[in-house]
């Protein structure tokens, strides 16, 4: 009789671990009907910034069509992304395994000519901190 009630516990136990790592599984948030700012889509190189070191595999970021986006150093798997009104970037990383789970990151932007303006905050955007924006330049194909 004890060994059948252990047993049963520990199947139990076995089958809320198993419940519970579903549970974990993070959906992506359905993109398709979110806007995006037509003026974004394209490939940026990164043209400094003094207090920022940035990996050369990051210097370029590129924003497609399809809402999916490459560059960024975040950690992850593939990237998607959106606008909100004309200043507010939303990008989606998938996780990439059991230990590291989808995100999404902020960031608010200004597009002036041919330069993209990244800032981490609203308030430095709005305060027009050039200096305190990571920079980037439309990268034009002929």
């Amino acid at each position: 009789m004890r060994k059948n009630l252990f047993t049963s516990g520990l199947l139990l136990l076995l089958l809320s671990f198993c419940f519970g790592l579903v549970a974990c599984d993070e959906k992506a948030p359905d993109l398709s009907k979110k806007e995006r700012d037509p003026r974004i889509v394209g490939s940026w190189n990164f043209i400094g910034n003094p207090w920022l070191e940035i990996p050369p595999k990051d210097k370029v970021i590129e924003f497609k069509v399809d809402g999916s986006c490459t560059g960024f150093n975040y950690p992850g798997g593939k990237r998607l992304y959106y606008t909100e009104g004309n200043n507010h970037l939303y990008i989606f990383v998938y996780g990439s395994g059991i230990k590291l789970s989808n995100w999404t990151y902020e960031e608010y932007y200004t597009i002036e000519g041919d330069k993209l303006y990244l800032w981490s905050s609203k308030e430095k955007m709005l305060a027009g901190k050039h200096d305190q924006a990571i920079a980037y330049e439309r990268i034009t194909t002929h």
